[in-house]
């Protein structure tokens, strides 16, 4: 599968899905839905700061394993702010997972107006 993304270069990056792919993929995830659960939970500075740490680190590890960054588009990666890497990541997970470009701009409107309609209505 092609996946472009304009953020980190103009060229298409060639993914192929294998078990390994799929596997780093799910590990993410994973580990992304974990530092959601800890949030609340009570930990100490130096333990929040580590698992912030990892998160940064495994996805900036993820997208470069993935998609075969060079080394211009790492550095590219390196100075993005983390919102844009994360969804990066997440663009790339979605298109791993079977997902055309479509689909995700389909979800992502409709993860934008369930956002705007939540928003009015705490208002």
């Amino acid at each position: 599968m092609k996946i472009k993304e304009a953020k980190l270069s103009n060229r298409e990056h060639i993914v192929k899905v294998t078990n390994r792919v799929m596997k780093a993929t799910l590990s993410l995830q994973l580990m992304m839905a974990q530092v959601d659960d800890v949030e609340d939970a009570d930990l100490t500075p130096v333990e929040q700061l580590k698992q912030q740490q990892k998160l940064i680190d495994d996805v900036m590890n993820y997208i470069t394993d993935t998609l075969k960054l060079n080394q211009k588009e790492q550095e590219k990666l390196d100075d993005l702010e983390f919102s844009e890497t994360v969804e990066i990541a997440n663009n790339v997970i979605l298109r791993v997972q079977g997902l055309s470009d479509e689909d995700i701009a389909k979800l992502t409107k409709e993860a934008s107006q369930a956002d705007d309609k939540s928003e009015a209505e705490q208002a």
